[in-house]
């Protein structure tokens, strides 16, 4: 049998805490983290972090995007969009662009929602008529 050690490049690197696994402590990753187990501490990732639907969170997330397909207890921010999947559950405060709460999804705390600010461009009247 030959095993390849040659990495894909289109493969995404992943940090998992696995089933049945307890972890206490801070987390900062450039990739994305899956919590499949059992953390305590704060999360910080600059790309998404997943939790699964057996696992349960006790701390702080921050990331681009956020799954919460468990149970997370704590301030979340995902900076693009934060997803309760129909397993999950989140108890503490959300700050996000987008949020998104599936059927049977749970949630309650706080939630505040950024929204990009639109540019206002004032037209004078001989642009107007440039246009016409």
């Amino acid at each position: 049998m030959k095993i390849s050690r040659n990495k894909n490049p289109e493969t995404e690197e992943v940090t998992v805490i696995a089933a049945g696994t307890t972890f206490t402590g801070t987390i900062e990753s450039n990739q994305t983290v899956r919590i499949e187990g059992n953390f305590t501490g704060d999360i910080h990732s600059k790309s998404k972090v997943i939790t699964c639907s057996e696992s349960r969170v006790h701390g702080n997330i921050t990331a681009d995007e956020i799954i919460a397909g468990g149970s997370i207890k704590g301030e979340i921010s995902g900076l693009t969009s934060i997803t309760i999947q129909p397993t999950g559950s989140i108890e503490g405060s959300i700050i996000s662009d987008t949020i998104v709460i599936e059927k049977g999804g749970m949630f309650e705390g706080d939630c505040r929602m950024h929204q990009e600010e639109t540019e206002v461009i004032e037209m004078g009247p001989q642009l107007l008529e440039k246009q016409a």
